[in-house]
């Protein structure tokens, strides 16, 4: 299961991104959530890509799902039976690296989510 992490105020930095992508008028960016959404789907039903370079270890427990250039960070749920993970947000990544600011955002998305 794959859900969209909250934060304080309750929005779903996540959720945001791909709205983002969808109400873009540039055909990159519709091909970037069609990519996305494929990456997610594949990911939902085998909690696994077919590529194991699809997915990425970040730090401390966060890890990332690459469709082309978007970026989806996300943490594992802990104590659920069906092993649920949740996306902290979305980014694209210009950089050979993924921005420490991205990785810094995506653990205080989990830090937000997991008081409420």
């Amino acid at each position: 299961m794959i859900e969209a992490a909250r934060v304080s105020d309750g929005t779903n930095p996540c959720d945001e991104f791909l709205s983002g992508l969808e109400a873009s008028k540039r055909k990159k960016d519709r091909e970037r959530l069609a990519n996305t959404l494929i990456v997610l789907e594949d990911f939902a039903h085998r909690r696994e890509l077919c590529f194991p370079r699809e997915t990425n270890n970040l730090v401390g427990g966060i890890k990332e799902l690459k469709a082309g250039d978007v970026r989806l960070p996300f943490f594992d749920v802990e104590g659920t039976r069906v092993g649920a993970v949740r996306i902290t947000h979305g980014f694209i990544k210009r950089t050979p690296r993924a921005p420490r600011k991205e990785i810094n955002r995506a653990v205080w998305v989990r830090e937000e989510d997991s008081k409420s």
